[in-house]
């Protein structure tokens, strides 16, 4: 999970539940195992 930055200095970041890094990862992870099952010919770009 992401960490957002707090409101004030003396608190701490609050976990927050969309992270777009996680979401573009697993997005490659996906499409990466549709291509080693065969549904797609051409090797997905994952970078």
């Amino acid at each position: 999970m992401a960490v957002k930055t707090p409101l004030n200095s003396f608190a701490r970041g609050r976990k927050v539940g969309h992270d777009a890094a996680k979401k573009k990862r697993q997005a490659n992870v996906a499409k990466l195992q549709q291509w080693a099952k065969g549904k797609t010919t051409e090797i997905p770009n994952t970078k």
